[in-house]
């Protein structure tokens, strides 16, 4: 029994005999994924977990014997009414006869249960145990199969809860103590496991006792090195996507670096070597990322950070102060409070007096919770303090994001005579998609055509989420009574967009933003504008090495339906191919943007010139 991923990458739940004596049967077959199946220590049921309804994980179970499944709940009780009876009985004529023999024990204590599986539609004997809002996982059984434990949060109550099966299926809490790789043992009644990492038990009562211990370890680094490098190595030579290892010999790689990831004076330095030895891959997603060094020493209660204003100075301004070039949209220097104004001067900074050629980080590094008093002089000579809160360089570079995509709208609409919007997405993540879905009504309002940037999209896994919203078949026209024609979007998976579009790529679109590109053009959706993609295009995971570190492992290829081709090392390219010219975008200048609109406006003028139906009314035709 087993879970396993077909080459959809969906994961079901199987079984197959040990002696092959048939095929291996899928029990589960949900285009879900399913995980963790325990068999039931008497062989009837086999519980697992998987997503099914509304992507939250609960508990599945298959009776494997069909008139298990079939029987009620009246046949159980009798059942279990007529055991008990039996039970009874027999412990009345064992008081009667001799104590059973050693032997007799051992044999009852050692037999296997009778296991029967009644393959023929199997799958769809599955039930789902249902607890409302809650997460289950870490299965697993009593010894007498009567009771399922499971680790969840159940009514804001995190713990280890147990189910009676079938019988009793509201879960009752065992212990708000959890814990790893648990067993519940039949003597004592006892469930042992790894709580924090350390060997734990836990009683009838759910109280639970920890086994620390200490243990000394002498470890040979040089071996230990080794051990740890040949480890990466064997793993990429037998899980990297491609077999082929980019062209390179992998034997005369190991024998290149082994000897140097072996003599490697700490963790970090074993990181590099390692990864050294990837870069003879020449391919995306890779990377060792070492456990590296703890330092001992304390933290103080805030770091070191270079504040800024919110506002940017004129380069050419020779002094006296700092002359404001201009004021970040919703940073500090635009607050009614500590408002400051294009053109005015900064003299001083918390009393020391500034010019363009002095080191700024001498006044503005320090906490960033403190408030900075600055000597501001207005265009007419007159002289101010102010009070500002500043904000770190991170939070800047989201206030000029945010400025650019205002920008880059307030231009496209200037050009296109409202006619066309801008939307920019990020990241291929799940808020840069709830967020463009927001976009389609907020920015595509009355618009005939949309521009899609992805430029400088780091990537994520959206492509298709995204290509839902775009590619939505149209198959009808609805109108109400009143109404003008259109679709009810509750029919909808998504806020859908089906007129043009230009899709903005360039050398920092990375990843899924790529396969988007890849997508947008194999569908003919729209064109792409730009500049080629990154041509980092593979599927990552990841193993830990032992101790020493996390090793990145891409082990899935994309390729182009229409030609076959890898995406890796191959980036989308552009319908039209336009190259900003160093130092445009500061200056306010785009050329792929101008060319988006460009070519737009004419997929809009023809997109709006396609013939339309002429609809009738069902009274409307000739009898």
């Amino acid at each position: 029994m087993y879970a396993i991923d077909d080459e959809n990458f969906n994961r079901d739940i199987w079984i197959m005999p040990v002696d092959s004596s048939r095929e291996p049967e899928n029990i589960s077959r949900h285009p879900y994924d399913e995980h963790s199946p325990v068999w039931r220590p008497d062989g009837k049921v086999i519980v697992f977990t998987g997503a099914r309804l509304d992507r939250e994980t609960d508990i599945f179970y298959v009776w494997l014997e069909k008139q298990e499944y079939e029987k009620v709940q009246r046949d159980r009780t009798i059942e279990k009414a007529l055991k008990k009876m039996e039970e009874t009985r027999k412990k009345k004529d064992d008081k009667k006869s001799e104590p059973p023999k050693e032997e007799e024990k051992k044999d009852k204590k050692n037999g296997e249960p009778k296991v029967v599986i009644d393959f023929e539609r199997i799958h769809e004997r599955v039930r789902r145990v249902d607890i409302e809002g809650s997460t289950e996982r870490g299965l697993f059984w009593s010894p007498d199969s009567k009771k399922l434990a499971f680790t969840a949060t159940i009514d804001g109550k995190r713990g280890t809860y147990t189910i009676e099966m079938p019988e009793e299926l509201k879960p009752k809490l065992l212990t708000e103590k959890t814990g790893g790789q648990a067993r519940w043992l039949e003597k004592g009644k006892q469930i042992v496991w790894l709580s924090g990492g350390k060997p734990a038990s836990v009683s009838e009562k759910g109280e639970m006792t920890t086994y620390a211990f200490g243990a000394k370890q002498e470890v040979d680094r040089e071996a230990h090195y080794r051990a740890a490098f040949d480890l990466a190595w064997r793993t990429m030579r037998d899980r990297y996507y491609d077999g082929r290892l980019g062209n390179r010999n992998w034997d005369a790689v190991r024998r290149k670096y082994a000897d140097a990831a072996a003599q490697a004076v700490d963790a970090d330095s074993f990181g590099i070597v390692i990864n050294l030895m990837l870069g003879e891959l020449n391919g995306s997603h890779l990377g060792f990322s070492s456990r590296g060094r703890s330092s001992g020493s304390e933290q103080p209660d805030w770091n070191t950070v270079t504040a800024h204003l919110g506002v940017r100075f004129e380069t050419d301004y020779k002094g006296p102060g700092l002359k404001v070039r201009d004021v970040l949209p919703d940073g500090p220097a635009e607050h009614e409070k500590s408002r400051i104004e294009p053109g005015e001067i900064i003299l001083s900074i918390d009393g020391m007096s500034v010019d363009p050629g002095m080191d700024l980080t001498e006044v503005l590094n320090g906490p960033l919770d403190r408030d900075i008093l600055l000597s501001v002089q207005n265009v007419e000579g007159e002289r101010r303090q102010v009070d500002l809160r500043p904000i770190s360089y991170g939070a800047v570079q989201s206030l000029l994001y945010e400025k650019w995509i205002r920008d880059n709208r307030a231009k496209v609409s200037e050009a296109s005579d409202e006619a066309l919007g801008y939307v920019h997405i990020q990241g291929m993540n799940w808020p840069s998609f709830q967020k463009l879905e927001r976009e389609l009504y907020a920015e595509g309002a009355g618009k005939k055509g949309l521009i899609i940037d992805v430029r400088n999209n780091g990537g994520g896994f959206t492509t298709d989420h995204l290509l839902t919203m775009l590619c939505q078949p149209s198959h009808a026209i609805t109108v109400p009574r009143g109404g003008g024609p259109g679709y009810p979007e509750d029919r909808r998976v998504y806020a859908t967009w089906s007129k043009p579009i230009i899709v903005l790529c360039n050398q920092n679109s990375f990843s899924n933003a790529e396969i988007f590109s890849h997508a947008i053009k194999t569908l003919k959706r729209g064109k792409l504008v730009g500049v080629p993609t990154a041509g980092g295009v593979i599927s990552t995971g990841g193993t830990q090495i032992m101790d020493v570190g996390f090793l990145r492992l891409p082990f899935r290829g994309w390729y182009v339906l229409g030609t076959g081709e890898d995406m890796e090392l191959n980036g989308a390219i552009p319908d039209y191919v336009v190259w900003n010219e160093p130092g445009d975008v500061p200056m306010g200048k785009d050329a792929q943007l101008d060319k988006a609109i460009e070519v737009l406006s004419k997929d809009v003028e023809a997109w709006e010139s396609r013939p339309k139906p002429q609809l009738r009314k069902a009274t409307e035709r000739e009898r």
